[in-house]
């Protein structure tokens, strides 16, 4: 009986590794990090959310990015350090550069944040403004939309 177990199982590891040009079994897991997981393909969105895994957000001005990175890349991968706290703003001029001043939907705020954070796709964020000047070619108009606490014009730059 015993020989006819080890000849079933024989048989079975044959079948299963008999083909192919290596004649070799590989029982191993798939490559981890070939899949984005139940989230979906791509990566977490940062910093409106938080990273997670071991990893932190990191914001690039070339190329223009944001993602999540293990934190040993950061240094490596030439990240910029994320201002939990960034000034407040109404126009383009209170910003130092190379910041803009952005409305963050998810966040409901408005403040000084490098610009891969904000592309001001007019979906997630918006480029705050008070008049054309301060708005990039891509965006050129600034539709105003309200007056600051002082008195001055605040819109959005739009196509």
């Amino acid at each position: 009986m015993l020989r006819w177990l080890g000849a079933a199982a024989f048989l079975a590891l044959a079948g299963c590794c008999g083909g192919g040009s290596t004649h070799r079994c590989d029982f191993s897991p798939p490559t981890s990090g070939m899949d984005a997981g139940p989230t979906g393909d791509g990566g977490i969105p940062c910093p409106d959310q938080p990273c997670t895994g071991g990893k932190v957000c990191c914001l690039t001005k070339a190329p223009l990015a944001a993602q999540c990175v293990p934190i040993t890349d950061f240094v490596t991968d030439r990240c910029e350090m994320i201002n939990m706290n960034p000034p407040p703003c109404w126009t383009a001029a209170d910003c130092p550069s190379p910041t803009v001043c952005c409305y963050q939907v998810a966040l409901s705020a408005i403040s000084c944040q490098p610009a891969p954070v904000c592309p001001g796709d007019a979906t997630d964020t918006y480029l705050v403004c008070g008049s054309d000047l301060d708005c990039p070619p891509t965006s050129p108009m600034c539709s105003l939309v309200a007056t600051t606490p002082s008195g001055g014009p605040l819109g959005f730059c739009s196509r």
